[in-house]
């Protein structure tokens, strides 16, 4: 597992910061297999973009949980581009 940080991403359920660790996989994924990358990422902080700043979330409620579980796939995709740019 690999520690990441992402400072800003913009994805249409908001614009997060987070930071977890993940597993680098070089593979595409099909998006029928979202729960097999949702578990190749842990998030150990996550805040959204409000409209005064950011606004820290809990990682461990569930709500929180599912939206993790809803941003894996864009997630994994930019994890994915930054270790392959590197």
């Amino acid at each position: 597992m690999e520690r990441f940080t992402i400072s800003r991403i913009n994805t249409p359920l908001g614009i997060f910061r987070l930071a977890g660790v993940w597993q680098p996989q070089s593979v595409d994924i099909p998006t029928a297999m979202i729960a097999n990358i949702s578990a190749n990422i842990s998030v150990d902080a996550i805040a959204i973009m409000g409209t005064d700043g950011w606004v820290e979330l809990r990682p461990h409620d569930q709500k929180v949980i599912k939206l993790i579980n809803e941003l894996a796939g864009d997630l994994h995709q930019h994890l994915l581009a930054k270790s392959t740019s590197t």
